[in-house]
C-alpha cells in the first residue's frame, strides 16, 4: 500500500520538481526547448511562466499532501515557497541564469494562486 502511495502522489512531485530543476540548470530553457519557428507562441511574459510552474507545483503538493495532512493547503504553499528559494540559489551558480527575489514572489503568487482555485473548486463541488 505504501509503495502504491509513493508511486501515485509523490513520484509526480519529485518527478515535476526534477524537470523544474533541470530547466534552471539551462540558460536559456525557452531557446533550448521550444524550436525557433515556434518561440512566437510562446512568447509570454517572464511571470507567468514562473506563475504556471509553481501552481502545477503547488497542485501536486497538495495532492500528495492532503491524505496525510491536516493542513494540505498550508503546507503546500510553503514547501512550494521553500523549494523557489532552493530554485532561484541554484540559478545564481547556472553560467546565463540570473536569480531574482521577485522571481521568488511570482513563484509564490503561482502556489497562492492554486490553494484558492482549489478551494473554489471544493466550494462548488460541495
Amino acid at each position: 500500500m505504501k509503495i502504491n502511495y509513493f508511486i501515485k502522489y509523490w513520484l509526480p512531485v519529485i518527478l515535476y520538481a526534477s524537470f523544474i530543476y533541470y530547466l534552471s540548470s539551462l540558460p536559456n530553457p525557452l531557446q533550448e526547448l521550444v524550436p525557433r519557428s515556434l518561440f512566437f507562441y510562446f512568447d509570454f511574459q517572464h511571470f507567468i511562466y514562473h506563475v504556471i510552474e509553481y501552481l502545477i507545483l503547488s497542485l501536486l503538493l497538495y495532492r500528495a499532501l492532503k491524505i496525510t495532512s491536516k493542513s494540505p493547503q498550508t503546507l503546500a504553499i510553503l514547501i512550494t515557497i521553500l523549494y523557489a528559494i532552493t530554485d532561484e540559489v541554484h540559478q545564481y551558480f547556472v553560467s546565463g541564469r540570473v536569480s531574482s527575489s521577485f522571481d521568488i514572489l511570482f513563484d509564490a503568487f503561482g502556489a497562492i494562486t492554486m490553494q484558492c482555485i482549489i478551494n473554489i473548486y471544493n466550494y462548488i463541488k460541495d
